[in-house]
């Protein structure tokens, strides 16, 4: 299985990071994949406004995850995707988790550097997209956000609003075609890519400035309540091998009421919290089931089950298979 995981928001540093898990290198901002992994290509493009952008159009063999760890860095990523699927594909952020099968996934949305993002892919895929990534002050700037401290906030309550995401129409598919399409020999290669990423870039903002308009007050989580939220996320997952604190215990960490602690959990990460600290102790078990290092009850022990029978029963409770299948799957 090939797998990569980054933190990185410097695109060309991805780049290199990305090239040598690849076993390969960066030529002219540009990674050819190996034919032994995959083919297609991850070029680098620079944006006016210091905006980076990776055009992707690539085929990786077999079983594949990729992963972007969060961070608290404050960016966002604005991502492009046209995905078919061979088998299954399993996209995850935190814990709202996408499965398909045999099918295609394509959107485009936006993604915040607070949340863990990942896609595994089982029996090869092809992928076409394309991410650009702002920092907050560029993206406060063009929401009419005038606190760049409130660019978080406005930006998890156009999520739990399901606002930053949007299906991929003709206009959209027409300008990333023409990005596509133009060759590398064409003399105005440069202008033309970095013109038509631009116009996606402003049509996707501009659609995003009147939801962010529209929101009502009632509907907003305070920027407090944001920080306190990640604190209590990172206290459930620092360590999923031992049982998380009591929904009481967290709520008096942040003080902040049980009740409150619960509902906006919820909101903000589409889970509840127990059920958010399970999946990802069902996540990190899958991780280990893949890599074919680890016996089944190796894994369970890892994360915390002394009897292989529940921990069978919680996996498939999870992710539709026994553990076991997966292993021989990966």
């Amino acid at each position: 299985m090939f797998k990569f995981e980054y933190t990185t928001t410097d695109y060309r540093t991805f780049l290199q990071d990305f090239a040598a898990a690849l076993g390969t290198t960066v030529i002219n901002d540009r990674i050819v994949f190996p034919e032994h992994i995959g083919h297609g290509f991850m070029q680098l493009i620079e944006l006016p406004n210091d905006l980076q952008a990776i055009i992707s159009d690539y085929s990786i063999h077999g079983t594949y995850c990729i992963r972007r760890l969060k961070t608290h860095d404050d960016y966002y990523t604005l991502r492009y995707e046209e995905i078919t699927i061979n088998d299954n594909f399993t996209f995850l952020i935190d814990a709202d988790e996408h499965k398909e099968t045999n099918d295609k996934h394509s959107a485009i949305y936006l993604t915040s550097t607070i949340f863990d993002i990942s896609y595994l892919v089982t029996k090869g895929g092809s992928l076409k997209g394309l991410n650009i990534i702002f920092n907050k002050e560029w993206l406060g700037k063009h929401l009419g956000i005038t606190d760049s401290d409130d660019v978080l906030s406005t930006y998890i309550n156009l999520k739990t609003a399901s606002s930053n995401i949007e299906p991929l129409d003709a206009e959209y598919k027409r300008l990333f075609n023409e990005i596509m399409e133009t060759g590398h020999d064409n003399p105005l290669w440069l202008g033309i890519v970095q013109n038509r990423v631009m116009l996606i870039i402003e049509r996707f903002f501009t659609r995003l400035y009147d939801k962010n308009q529209s929101l009502t007050k009632h509907v907003r989580i305070s920027r407090h309540d944001i920080s306190s939220l990640q604190e209590v996320e990172e206290i459930l997952t620092k360590d999923v091998t031992v049982s998380p604190p009591t929904i009481e215990e967290l709520a008096t960490t942040v003080a902040m009421s049980p009740a409150k602690l619960k509902r906006i959990f919820r909101e903000v990460y589409d889970s509840g919290i127990y059920s958010y600290y399970q999946k990802q102790r069902m996540v990190k078990a899958r991780e280990m089931l893949l890599t074919g290092d680890y016996s089944v009850k190796e894994v369970g022990m890892h994360v915390g089950y002394s009897n292989l029978s529940n921990f069978a029963t919680a996996f498939k409770k999870e992710f539709g298979i026994l553990p076991g299948t997966l292993k021989h799957a990966g």
